[in-house]
């Protein structure tokens, strides 16, 4: 990623200091602290009641060389100014990425995506006793198996039914055997499946076919219900325990359950082990995720959301090709749970989140892993890190719950329409996925197409992202994706047409996933942070329940699919307008601090590389400002 864009930066002015009225010292001290707190994270609503702050254009720091930019971007809370002390994007960081989260990213796919391919439903056919040794397979299938209409209208051997066949123990001269073709049954021995491509699958294991094919979507349903369980226990868990142990808690699932899963001999028990191994799937990769994010400075964060879900992109890939090589859905099974055992070596190298520690009080442990990073990076701690940190976890409230999040109105607001993103991308994205899967070809090249168009998909949304703000690209690509799920209604008739429409909309509303997985982090505050990615994604997977049903109204009205995924974009797209731009802001500290963001912007503002704004106390506006009459936005709360 290039340098960090220039934003419609808050800046507030270090000469603003408040007054105070027949405050004791500890008091005031008390009141300045909340006051810089609020205010150095730049919200246009003062919490001190003497205070009052007005927005306005800065032309002069537009200009501000790159390099000095950095520091003004937005206004920092005492972490993040202790964050740039020890450095924030520094060697430590980069090292955390790179040797951490983006293993972490390459491998995640690995664990949520192999039921996807193990689970294939081969082409297959009644199996048939008594085909005679001169009589080949092919021949004898066309004796015994009536022909029908597929679902694509085209006439081919039926998967469930076969002649009625009579047998005859005599031994005589002839076919022991007589073949009804007026009388049809079904399968009675069973199936035979076709092994071109894969030798065995679950589903051929299992026989879950013809009368037992619902079982199939039993278990897609029991592991999407499973990984959203799993994601809101855990989150809520991650709040409170810690990000680390919840970390090394999924592995633990994904390693001992994904294994068991590998072994069990019925289906029943299968469809059990996979619920509580899909149960660490997203939290497997959200609480990686979140640790670096909450390490990390603003300008670093975009970079580390795209540089893993490209990586994560070449991990679905690599999927395909282990399927492809293995072929067999035990040891395909076995060959992606089995690695995530070394993951543990992580427990002696992984450090808590310090955000985290501090919303917890835990300030030692903060210090100490703040030493470590400053080691690491070649920089100075600060003199008054105990200080800072100190101030910081004063603005932090110890415990927060879903009550937080709902209380506060900009909270509930955000969480609202976060969740409805969250809950169109999955519906838009599992149904473009299931329309792939009718496409020309075998089911591993229609999964590595499917998985290689993200690539693109999560360059433009971090590139777009990182220069013209997070606000401005949600909408764009969802209104993209809208244009292309349209266009796929006049490419019905033409599959590979149909293919590229689809395709073209997965590259853009995989950009939109990226940037509101961007968003929500910087959103929230770090007490409910984890568990805003919880409760969105709990969302999402809990509407992917309805897509086969969204897909299925394409057996009466092919373009219906398509009309209603273009409308669900053309919806969030317009509700993404509704959100704060959180390009170039710190990371929110405290409930109070979220719960400011966006209060100092107007719906029809613009963040972008080229504009930028600045707080400035009023009765302290620059001359340039005051010649030019700049106006202003002025705001004043009592807490």
């Amino acid at each position: 990623m290039a340098a960090n864009a220039c934003t419609l930066s808050l800046a507030i002015l270090p000469a603003m200091k408040p007054t105070h009225r027949n405050l004791g010292k500890s008091e005031k001290g008390r009141k300045d602290a909340e006051l810089r707190s609020s205010i150095e994270f730049g919200n246009n609503v003062c919490d001190h009641e003497d205070m009052k702050l007005k927005i306005s254009v800065d032309p002069e720091a537009a200009d501000a060389a790159p390099e000095k930019r950095a520091s003004s971007d937005a206004p920092q809370s005492p972490f993040e100014r202790v964050l740039d002390e020890v450095g924030g994007e520094g060697r430590y960081q980069i090292l955390l990425l790179f040797a951490y989260l983006l293993p972490l990213s390459f491998y995640s796919p690995f664990g949520s995506s192999s039921l996807l391919l193990m689970m294939t439903t081969p082409d297959h056919s009644c199996r048939v006793p008594g085909r005679p040794s001169h009589v080949s397979e092919e021949e004898w299938r066309n004796m015994t198996i009536p022909w029908e209409d597929g679902a694509d209208g085209k006439l081919r051997l039926s998967q469930c039914h076969m002649y009625n066949m009579t047998y005859s123990d005599a031994l005589r001269p002839g076919p022991s055997y007589a073949i009804d073709t007026s009388a049809i049954t079904r399968c009675q021995h069973g199936w035979d499946y076709d092994k071109s491509r894969w030798r065995e699958t679950s589903v051929s294991f299992f026989n879950l076919v013809c009368d037992d094919a619902s079982s199939v979507t039993t278990i897609f349903s029991l592991a999407v219900a499973g990984n959203a369980l799993g994601t809101l226990i855990l989150s809520i868990l991650s709040d409170r325990i810690g990000r680390r142990p919840v970390f090394f808690l999924t592995v633990l699932i994904n390693f001992s359950f994904g294994l068991l899963n590998m072994l069990v001999p019925t289906k029943e028990l299968f469809a059990a082990a996979r619920f509580l191994t899909c149960l660490a799937f997203f939290s497997f990769y959200q609480m990686s995720y979140i640790i670096v994010v909450e390490l990390s400075s603003g300008h670093l964060r975009g970079l580390t959301a795209a540089l893993s879900f490209v990586v994560g992109t070449v991990g679905v890939c690599c999927v395909t090709f282990v399927a492809w090589v293995l072929a067999h859905w035990r040891s395909f099974g076995i060959a992606c749970h089995a690695p995530s055992i070394f993951f543990f070596l992580y427990w002696w190298y992984l450090p808590e989140s310090p955000r985290w520690l501090l919303s917890m009080g835990r300030v030692e442990e903060c210090v100490a892993i703040m030493k470590k990073v400053a080691a690491t990076n070649g920089r100075a701690l600060p003199s008054n890190l105990r200080e800072l940190l100190e101030e910081a976890k004063a603005d932090e409230k110890k415990t927060a719950s879903m009550r937080d999040l709902l209380r506060h109105s900009s909270l509930r607001k955000h969480l609202v329409i976060t969740s409805i993103c969250i809950v169109i991308f999955c519906v838009v994205h599992s149904g473009i996925m299931l329309n792939l899967h009718n496409m020309a070809g075998s089911e591993l090249v229609n999964f590595l197409v499917l998985s290689v168009v993200e690539v693109p998909g999560n360059v433009v949304g971090g590139v777009s992202a990182h220069y013209f703000g997070r606000r401005l690209t949600l909408g764009l690509t969802l209104t993209v994706t809208a244009v292309f799920a349209g266009l796929a209604t006049t490419a019905i008739t033409d599959r590979w047409l149909l293919v590229t429409f689809c395709g073209l909309a997965k590259v853009f509303v995989t950009a939109a996933v990226l940037v509101v997985y961007m968003q929500i982090g910087e959103l929230f505050p770090t007490a409910l942070r984890s568990l805003s990615y919880g409760t969105t994604s709990v969302a999402g997977l809990s509407a992917t329940v309805f897509v086969p049903a969204l897909v299925s109204v394409g057996a009466t009205d092919r373009k219906l699919p398509y009309y209603i995924l273009c409308g669900l974009c053309i919806f969030g797209a317009a509700v993404s307008t509704l959100l704060p731009e959180t390009l170039g802001r710190p990371l929110p500290q405290t409930v109070l601090q979220a719960n400011h963001i966006g209060q100092d912007e107007s719906f029809w503002s613009i963040t972008t590389h080229w504009t930028r704004r600045k707080y400035v106390p009023i009765g302290e506006a620059t001359g340039k400002e005051a010649r030019n009459g700049t106006p202003s936005v002025a705001a004043e709360t009592g807490i």
